[in-house]
């Protein structure tokens, strides 16, 4: 545990870092961090900076889920993590139930169901999907939209003040020369913004799209 002094120091806050532990598969792995995946990688190139489970008030703060337990197992060729959370907004609250599960052969898939006991305001309720934009920015991209329609199409290296991609099914690019990853998500549309817009050097894949109410 770090002193106050020091986290001011390291990360110019008081607040301590938060715990983490790196799952790995074979070549894939993937940093494990308040029930949230970071810096996916395979092969040591990073396919993915982050997949998030986000959850946002009314005035678009991000709620904190309180796990309820986090059980994980892994094996030379495989891991898995799964766990309970519960997220409170106003009088309502949402309940989590995540499972995440990562193989040698590069497959990695994150399932999140949530239910809640009462009507619960939320601007945004889903996944937010970050790609290594250093690795990416500029390069070619096949982005399947959810009428299934294909677009062969670049990612933007000048920030792009508008939305990039919308419809968004699946993404297919190559983190590394050696590497083709597919990024498929399922349930509602999802849509891109370029989050350099608030110095973020980000691309953000969130689902709804923001015309949807």
């Amino acid at each position: 545990m770090l002193t106050t002094a020091e986290s001011r120091r390291l990360y110019g806050t008081s607040v301590q870092p938060t715990p983490f532990r790196v799952l790995r598969a074979g070549p894939l792995e993937a940093r494990l961090e308040n029930g949230n995946l970071r810096y996916v990688r395979h092969d040591g190139a990073e396919v993915l900076r982050a997949i998030a489970y986000v959850i946002r008030d009314r005035d678009w703060g991000t709620l904190v889920p309180f796990l309820d337990g986090m059980y994980v197992e892994e094996r030379a060729d495989r891991f898995s993590a799964t766990y309970g959370a519960v997220c409170v907004n106003g009088g309502a609250s949402l309940k989590l139930h995540a499972t995440i599960e990562g193989r040698s052969d590069g497959w990695l898939q994150f399932d999140v169901q949530a239910t809640p006991d009462n009507d619960f305001e939320t601007n945004r309720c889903g996944f937010a999907i970050l790609p290594a934009i250093d690795s990416v920015a500029g390069a070619p991209v096949t982005v399947e939209h959810c009428d299934g329609s294909m677009e062969e199409a670049i990612f933007p290296d000048p920030i792009e003040p508008w939305q990039p991609f919308k419809s968004i099914r699946a993404l297919t690019h190559r983190p590394a020369p050696h590497l083709l990853a597919i990024c498929r998500m399922e349930g509602d549309a999802f849509e891109m913004e370029d989050q350099q817009n608030w110095s973020d050097a980000s691309f953000k894949t969130y689902v709804r799209p923001l015309e949807l109410p």
